[in-house]
């Protein structure tokens, strides 16, 4: 099957799928991750504060351009695709301040709206993965909503959580979330994660994701790696996600 994996900037797949996007590889799928505001200035753990303020954005996107190829890498010769959109992050795009970007209603201009669409249409997808939107940025929202324009009849879509919010949101924030997401589509939305043919222990997952975490050092620092790798763990280190009805056959 061919996967398409909608990810509001680079790490946000690997951080909240990376495990589940490994087993996917395993079984044979093609996995499509589409990046969708990689043009940023946000690298706070990197050089990129040191640099004039016309030279950071090129800086901070090279950066975080070569830590989702490191990511990539860790799947081996496994055919993972990334796609980046090119368009510019909330900050820079709506000119606002970092923690203005919560809360804000969706960008439904024009160029993000039909370059996020016009992904998800080339991609031909099998079944579509989209960020619930736990936190309510403005730049999550928007790229799940843009995607969900593309959702053709019967096909397999299904939510993830996004990381580090995942982390602050508690059960009942991430139950109304995954209600809301129902009735705006009309459909049940069923909790549900994928397992590979050898599951991972706890402490193996914790290590997987550890290391993918690591990837992106321009981003998370020490305690945010530990958050991310150890997310889950009351889980047996399963990644859980929110899919309609056609999503079944994907079931571990």
């Amino acid at each position: 099957m061919k996967l398409i994996v909608v990810s509001p900037h680079r790490g946000d797949a690997a951080f909240g799928l990376g495990l589940t996007i490994g087993i996917w590889l395993q079984q044979g799928h093609a996995v499509e991750v589409v990046n969708c505001f990689t043009r940023s200035e946000f690298a706070p753990y990197s050089d990129v504060q040191s640099l004039h303020a016309n030279d950071r954005m090129s800086f901070a996107t090279a950066v975080r351009k070569r830590e989702d190829e490191s990511w990539r890498k860790q799947y081996g010769a496994a055919k993972l695709q990334l796609m980046d959109l090119n368009l510019k992050d909330a900050p820079a795009r709506l000119h606002c301040a970092r923690e203005e970007v919560f809360g804000r209603a969706p960008d439904t201009s024009e160029k993000v709206v039909s370059k996020i669409r016009r992904a998800i249409a080339l991609g031909k997808a099998d079944a579509l993965l989209l960020p619930m939107g736990l936190s309510a940025h403005v730049d999550h929202v928007s790229a799940r909503d843009a995607a969900l324009l593309e959702l053709r009849d019967g096909m397999r879509l299904a939510f993830y959580e996004e990381l580090p919010f995942a982390l602050q949101a508690t059960s009942a924030q991430t139950e109304a979330m995954v209600n809301e997401l129902q009735r705006v589509l009309g459909v049940q939305l069923r909790e549900t994660f994928v397992s590979g043919s050898t599951p991972l222990t706890a402490e193996a997952a914790e290590q997987r994701r550890r290391k993918i975490a690591l990837c992106y050092d321009s981003q998370i620092d020490e305690a945010g790696t530990a958050e991310i790798a150890a997310f889950g763990g009351t889980r047996g280190g399963r990644e859980h996600f929110w899919g309609n009805a056609a999503w079944s056959n994907l079931h571990e």
